[in-house]
């Protein structure tokens, strides 16, 4: 064996750790940002009725017509919850997200009890915008510890056409 191809080994090897070591440390990162997000032994097992989403009219704040998954963007709606259905130990909250992730609106977090009033959760027009975006929403009904969702209890899925 000369000493470039056990040079050439060497360093090649030296790569090969540092990679590994990189990615060791990435999943460890992943570990410990799941173990935060998602604690174990959170899971209460409870289930949120969410009774549908439907056409919203900001004029009475009220919802119309049938529960839909799938909307033109010149619409509004919003989601309608049973909090009834949720016992009241618990600290929830209901959320709009879109497809980038952002807040598009919000109910809570405080025990389902306080929220009965509102049981009709609207997506929120972005400010200087007539109608909502195109794509993906998400709406999620989450128990809340500490200030953090810790379980979802609750999730539906909306389609706004371009």
């Amino acid at each position: 064996m000369s000493a470039t191809t056990y040079d050439q080994l060497k360093v090649l090897y030296r790569t090969l750790l540092v990679l590994a070591t990189v990615g060791t440390v990435i999943l460890a990162i992943g570990l410990v940002q799941f173990v935060y997000f998602e604690p174990p032994g959170q899971t209460t097992g409870v289930k949120a009725n969410i009774v549908g989403v439907y056409q919203y009219d900001p004029a009475t704040k009220s919802t119309v017509g049938a529960d839909r998954s799938e909307f033109p963007r010149t619409e509004e709606f919003a989601a309608k919850v049973d909090w009834s259905s949720l016992p009241n130990n618990l600290v929830v909250d209901a959320r709009w997200y879109d497809s980038f992730g952002s807040l598009r609106g919000l109910v809570g977090p405080a025990p389902p009890s306080s929220l009965a009033a509102e049981s009709v959760i609207p997506v929120d027009v972005p400010e200087g915008f007539h109608y909502v975006l195109p794509g993906r929403y998400t709406f999620v009904v989450e128990r809340v510890k500490d200030g953090a969702p810790v379980e979802v209890l609750g999730r539906r899925f909306v389609l706004v056409d371009r």
